[in-house]
């Protein structure tokens, strides 16, 4: 399975040198049509920049329901929001039914 990246092209892509696929964008529709682009191929993961995560819940909230691909944020080159931590402790606690990352 491929692994797909969206955000702000100049965000991203420098991640193609190491085998993921960009989905550069700048408008809303832009990175919804990438959105069913990856939803409708063969990945496994599609990393979102911090930075568009807010922008597309709506979007990914239409689109989930398969285990794949996995949804994960990471941050932009403007730096981190913290949105990504907040997702992964989100889905540790669903998982586990505790916080076992941070304790709190």
């Amino acid at each position: 399975m491929k692994i797909a990246i969206l955000g702000t092209t100049d965000s991203i892509l420098g991640l193609k040198a190491v085998g993921l696929t960009p989905f550069g964008v700048y408008t809303q529709e832009e990175a919804e049509k990438a959105i069913d682009e990856v939803y409708s191929g063969d990945y496994g993961i599609l990393f979102i920049t911090e930075d568009w995560m807010p922008k597309l819940e709506n979007k990914l909230d239409e689109v989930r329901g398969e285990a794949l691909p996995a949804v994960i944020a990471v941050p932009s080159s403007k730096g981190a929001t913290g949105a990504g931590m907040r997702d992964l402790r989100k889905i540790v606690e669903q998982a586990v039914g505790s916080d076992i990352l941070f304790n709190e």
